[in-house]
């Protein structure tokens, strides 16, 4: 008698182990805008490996505030690009300083012919020195570290277990 009452209680005690992990990964996905899963995917398919993919998806949530900033939403520009004059682009035109793109995924094959245009490496080491070739390349204009920081922080947020 004792051992089928035990087997319940070790079986419901699974189950209350999976139910709480499967609330727990739930509320962390939530907490992650759609969009960035949306654009690694996009980034994936374009050609980036996954972990390049991330640290982008990292810095197109910084770049665009996590997804809600009005150049994103209005201009479909998670990365905060400006419209080229020299290099081939899917960019349409400027708006607001911007650059406009028709779709997110059009914005991402613009970022794959900067990237190829700016001869980025395929894979980096860390984040740091991800960071540290945007900057090389005048990408962006804030300090440094403060830039490291945030993807970092996007990049936990994203794709930390």
């Amino acid at each position: 008698m004792l051992g089928p009452s035990l087997l319940k209680l070790g079986m419901l005690g699974m189950l209350l182990v999976i139910l709480f992990l499967t609330y727990t990964r739930r509320k962390k996905m939530n907490i992650i805008n759609q969009y960035g899963k949306d654009l690694y995917l996009l980034l994936c398919y374009q050609g980036f490996l996954p972990d390049t993919a991330k640290l982008i998806t990292a810095q197109a949530a910084h770049e665009s505030g996590n997804f809600t900033s009005s150049i994103f939403i209005v201009n479909n520009n998670p990365f905060g690009m400006k419209h080229p004059e020299v290099r081939k682009t899917t960019s349409l035109g400027e708006n607001r300083g911007y650059a406009y793109y028709m779709t997110l995924e059009s914005a991402v094959q613009d970022y794959w012919l900067y990237y190829k245009a700016r001869k980025y490496p395929y894979t980096w080491k860390d984040a740091d020195q991800f960071v540290e070739a945007l900057k090389e390349r005048f990408y962006f204009e804030a300090p440094l570290e403060l830039y490291k920081k945030a993807v970092k922080h996007f990049y936990k947020l994203y794709f930390s277990e």
